[in-house]
């Protein structure tokens, strides 16, 4: 393969150490209204926060690898019931947030994608805790 297609073998990439992403943009009011109590867990860390924001298709494998997720969730939450989740859709829609559902994270068709342009407060809807 080398000496058909003219190339090296020995070239090494290595995977960056850490990955820079923009501040959590947040709906105080989403928020203060959501509560502390209603979620199993809510998260505003940053590597919760980009392992929330794609899947497995080779471009966002290599993005994280190599560069960077351009855009990712400002929150992830973690509903523990259809009440949880119906309650967040009604304030979601109450105050303009976009809800990403988020299932094993192995998406390949670029769904978990977010939109560079979107202004509002995106959240993350983990249902592994869902029974």
């Amino acid at each position: 393969m080398k000496n058909h297609l003219a190339i090296s073998l020995e070239h090494e990439d290595p995977e960056q150490d850490d990955m820079e992403v923009a501040a959590p943009n947040l709906n105080h009011a989403f928020l203060a209204e959501l509560g502390l109590t209603q979620f199993s867990r809510r998260s505003f860390m940053k590597w919760e926060r980009i392992m929330h924001s794609h899947g497995a298709c080779l471009q966002e494998v290599w993005q994280l690898r190599y560069s960077k997720i351009d855009k990712v969730a400002d929150c992830v939450l973690y509903p523990n019931s259809n009440e949880d989740c119906e309650a967040l859709v009604k304030l979601a829609v109450k105050h303009s947030v976009v809800l990403i559902p988020y299932g094993g994270g192995t998406n390949v068709t670029k769904s978990l994608q977010l939109s560079t342009t979107e202004t509002r407060m995106i959240v993350s809807v983990d249902m592994s805790r869902m029974n």
